[in-house]
């Protein structure tokens, strides 16, 4: 995490929160919210990854303007 917060949600309820200096990893079936505009660096294997990219740009072209 380069800069800014984060709170990763997962599906049991629990939550992190990622702040500037930290380094994560999150599992399959988490959310994200941002509490403070962040900058970050992403690996994940690309295929599965795009498959999340498409699937967040199609939500937010359903959504109202």
């Amino acid at each position: 995490m380069i800069e800014g917060a984060l709170v990763v949600s997962y599906g049991d309820g629990s939550s992190d929160r990622c702040t500037t200096g930290d380094l994560f990893h999150w599992p399959a079936g988490h959310s994200v919210r941002v509490e403070r505009d962040a900058e970050v660096i992403l690996f994940s294997p690309q295929v599965e990854h795009g498959a999340v990219l498409d699937h967040m740009l199609e939500k937010l072209a359903a959504m109202p303007a």
